[in-house]
């Protein structure tokens, strides 16, 4: 049975933060793979402008194209929305059930578990990897059984600052993977952006 971590996010757009985090997490866990699964609507998020979906997962797959172990997961896509991550679980195990599915979070997110739909099967049932967000400190004493902490370094990156510079007409290429600033660049309406 492989360890498999899941990513979720909108990914509004996907960043070196987002890569970065990612990529370390692959390496001090005992993960196999990280898959990343693009949200089309969050449900606490259904006032944020998002760029189109099927933009948004073309972003990931260029941002994460180097590195095997990352997948990107259009599943959410085929799901009713807003997407509810116990639907998303549901629909993994059914589809994949030799997988072991482990949800990796900001602590930002994690301590808001409880507004989830379903949360207390999904604690109950799933495993959590959750990494340290600024504002936001967890220690093991916050978290139940089936979670553990990882001490990532901060990247204080965020989508919306990425949003409003590229709207702004500035050139924020360094703070997206190789490819997905050209990709905005020449797919996404740049004023709609910020």
């Amino acid at each position: 049975m492989q360890n498999i971590g899941l990513f979720f996010g909108s990914f509004n757009p996907i960043h070196i933060g987002h890569t970065a985090l990612a990529n370390y997490i692959l390496e001090y866990s005992d993960l196999s793979e990280i898959w990343f699964i693009v949200t089309p609507q969050n449900p606490f998020k259904q006032d944020v402008e998002l760029i189109d979906e099927a933009l948004r997962l073309e972003m990931t797959r260029l941002a994460i194209a180097d590195e095997p172990r990352f997948k990107v997961s259009d599943v959410e896509f085929k799901l009713p929305k807003p997407s509810y991550t116990i639907n998303t679980l549901e629909t993994l195990k059914l589809q994949y059930p030799s997988n072991n599915f482990i949800l990796i979070m900001g602590s930002d997110n994690y301590m808001q578990i409880n507004e989830w739909k379903d949360a207390k099967k999904i604690i109950e049932n799933y495993e959590f990897i959750v990494y340290p967000r600024p504002g936001y400190p967890i220690s093991e004493h916050n978290l139940p059984p089936k979670a553990k902490i990882i001490e990532a370094p901060l990247l204080d990156i965020s989508s919306t600052m990425i949003r409003n510079g590229l709207a702004a007409g500035k050139k924020l290429s360094y703070f997206l993977a190789t490819g997905v600033f050209e990709f905005i660049w020449e797919n996404c309406n740049l004023n709609s952006l910020g």
